[in-house]
């Protein structure tokens, strides 16, 4: 990738540094925009994921459709769970609607699961199935929905 180019997209996502690494994690991101791949980024906390992320989803054809973003370590498992699968109405105590879920609203977009690595592995397992089977179901309903 010529230079003027990666530039121009650090400058369009705020994207500060020049070191090699960094240029090559942006031919990277560039390179996967143009597939429909899940993608796994890691890094330290602060390193850029996000603002990674924010560059692939918007050179991609998902660019119009929704892009998503959860904090997996910040809530609870079952509020995860919930957050991310949606929930039917009286599935637990306070669920008084049906409730879509973060998949459910990306479907077509970008999903960004942020500190996944942190959360408990019955839920990174659910999540797997989303991301290989592309369905799941809601918290205390029995109809699989399908998401891409």
């Amino acid at each position: 990738m010529e230079q003027k180019d990666l530039q121009r997209i650090k400058q369009q996502f705020s994207i500060i540094g020049n070191s090699a690494q960094l240029n090559r994690d942006i031919e990277i991101a560039v390179q996967v925009a143009l597939t429909d791949l899940s993608v796994l980024i890691t890094g330290e906390s602060g390193v850029g994921k996000e603002l990674i992320t924010n560059a692939i989803h918007n050179l991609s054809s998902r660019k119009d459709k929704p892009f998503i973003k959860v904090h997996c370590a910040a809530l609870s498992e079952t509020l995860l769970e919930s957050e991310l699968f949606g929930h039917e109405k009286g599935s637990f105590t306070g669920a008084a609607n049906r409730k879509r879920g973060r998949f459910e609203l990306a479907n077509g977009g970008t999903i960004f699961l942020d500190e996944i690595g942190e959360i408990n592995q019955n839920v990174q397992i659910k999540i797997l199935r989303v991301l290989q089977e592309k369905q799941f179901e809601r918290v205390g309903g029995e109809e699989t929905l399908s998401v891409d």
